[in-house]
């Protein structure tokens, strides 16, 4: 009888004992989890000097590639830090960085004096687009207001125009263009001849 009990309470406890290990675990995964949660406050960055001649004004272009990005709002930044980023992408812009054929992530955070995690944050706060989409709607706007204020690139064949917006094919020009503006830029081009 002695032995049942013995036994019982050997069981009972190791019982104990892998509940309180399972409940150790899962303590420490949390906490693994919270610790490598994105968003440590980095102190502000020396700013990059770059020179430019103003910005692009804004265009009625309709924003098909809006997206949510649930991770932008896991960033923490200080506002000094924010506004300078902002201020250098700005600058950026203005400098048409987005006609480079080959522009990245890095080429943009390398312009702004920062990581891509910033550089990221800042488009997706201030423009609503991950950054492919943002660079594909950059270079659509930029070539619809050069055909507007240059009529003569209206005479231009699809291939000069894609190259001059800083696509590398005529069909990517083409598929982005109908996604940004939601008509072919046949069709748009066309209209604006006719004006």
């Amino acid at each position: 009888m002695e032995s049942n009990y013995h036994h019982l309470f050997i069981l009972i406890n190791v019982s104990l004992l892998m509940i309180n290990i399972v409940l150790l675990l899962i303590s420490v995964k949390q906490y693994l989890y919270e610790k490598s949660k994105p968003g440590e406050f980095i102190e502000p960055e020396q700013s990059l000097a770059i020179e430019s001649d103003g910005t692009l004004a804004n265009s009625d272009v309709p924003n098909e590639y809006l997206k949510e990005d649930s991770k932008r709002s896991d960033v923490l930044i200080s506002k000094i830090t924010e506004d300078r980023l902002l201020q250098e992408f700005e600058k950026a812009q203005a400098n048409l960085f987005f006609l480079k054929r080959s522009v990245s992530l890095n080429d943009v955070a390398d312009l702004l004096g920062t990581n891509q995690r910033y550089a990221s944050f800042i488009i997706n706060k201030y423009f609503g687009l991950d950054f492919n989409s943002y660079v594909q709607q950059a270079r659509i706007k930029y070539l619809i207001e050069c055909v507007e204020h240059d009529p003569n690139l209206l005479k231009m064949k699809f291939s000069v125009l894609a190259d001059k917006a800083g696509f590398s094919s005529i069909s990517k020009f083409s598929s982005v263009f109908k996604a940004v503006i939601g008509i072919p830029p046949s069709a748009y081009f066309q209209r604006l001849r006719m004006r």
